[in-house]
């Protein structure tokens, strides 16, 4: 079920910014604790965000109901999106990568709820409309526990089973996730395991390593460097120079964070999860042939889709492109498992 992408392309608001049309500021005071009870009316500033993103599927489709607000993580709220999808037969969550939110999954969203889906997907913190600060962490410990937490909210009240979608880090995330083995009854683990283009590494390993070591102590971050990670040129430039979220600077701590995790990913043991990884050759953010030959120790039942072509940003990749994830995706979730 590849399904046409028929939204709204961001770039068509090129001649007015971001900033204009959204005070990111006044979304994040505004966030209130997500509620499930379809009782809490959008404000304006939460409908202008939707609109901005082409996110407003409860406008698009009847069935498609849009609860919004924050989960609390240790000291992070997280701006999160429940689209309940009515007679849904199971849900998907969305994880995104470093730098990402949720607006720049509105391809992967679409396509989940065409599929009959209901799909939850939050902001990481320092990202998008979490709080903490812009792309910083301690820790990816801190991003693992976000991914639980959410699950945890979201036991017993979404339709089982659970399936996962991610993105880069993303995938990164939920492979610690199981490979740790931080779920239980409440938590997972997921039926589905979809992973685009995940982090083990990013290309340039020993560069970043041999940078990080010898900046890290007098400079607080670098500025980041906008990479063509898509065949989608509008997304591109919408990212650069009209998206009012977009991180412009990349804090030495998350690479230091990233250089622990690497090697603590590892060492961690393997787990019998047949996930699906799709992977474009073309990608020049991710060393890819790496990654593949760790995932494939760590999860021997993974097979791999590789995408000729295609780059990095799979979930925003040109519209040739992401139909043949939206294929390969297809036949996963069609293949018959156990009920969770």
């Amino acid at each position: 079920m590849a399904i046409k992408n028929e939204g709204v392309q961001q770039s068509s608001k090129s001649d007015t910014s971001g900033e204009q049309l959204m005070n990111v500021d006044e979304l994040r005071r505004q966030l209130r604790p997500l509620d499930l009870s379809g009782t809490h009316e959008h404000s304006d500033a939460e409908r202008g965000y939707f609109d901005f993103y082409d996110i407003n599927f409860s406008q698009k489709l009847d069935r498609v109901r849009h609860h919004f607000g924050y989960i609390k993580s240790n000291d992070y709220r997280l701006a999160c999106h429940y689209f309940e999808n009515e007679g849904a037969q199971s849900t998907c969550f969305i994880v995104h990568g470093f730098l990402d939110h949720v607006g720049l999954f509105r391809k992967v969203i679409d396509y989940l709820l065409h599929r009959g889906c209901s799909v939850v997907v939050f902001d990481l913190p320092g990202h998008g409309l979490s709080s903490g600060k812009r792309a910083h962490v301690e820790s990816f410990g801190d991003y693992v526990l976000a991914l639980r937490q959410c699950l945890e909210f979201f036991y017993k009240k979404t339709t089982s089973p659970w399936h996962v979608v991610a993105q880069s880090m993303g995938g990164a995330i939920v492979m610690d996730y199981l490979l740790s083995q931080q779920y239980d009854e409440a938590t997972g683990p997921f039926e589905k395991v979809l992973l685009l283009a995940p982090l083990v590494r990013p290309a340039g390993w020993m560069s970043i390593k041999i940078a990080n070591r010898l900046l890290r102590a007098w400079l607080p971050s670098t500025k980041r460097k906008f990479t063509v990670n898509s065949h989608d040129q509008d997304f591109l430039d919408f990212v650069r120079t009209q998206d009012p979220l977009t991180i412009r600077a990349i804090p030495l701590k998350w690479l230091s964070a990233l250089v622990v995790w690497e090697r603590r990913f590892r060492e961690l043991s393997w787990g019998d999860n047949a996930l699906l990884v799709v992977q474009g050759d073309d990608d020049g953010t991710v060393d890819w042939r790496y990654n593949q030959k760790k995932i494939t120790e760590k999860f021997p039942k993974a097979r791999f889709m590789p995408i000729k072509n295609a780059r990095h940003h799979l979930a925003h990749e040109s519209d040739e492109y992401f139909s043949r994830v939206t294929q390969a995706a297809d036949i996963y979730f069609e293949r018959r498992t156990k009920p969770r």
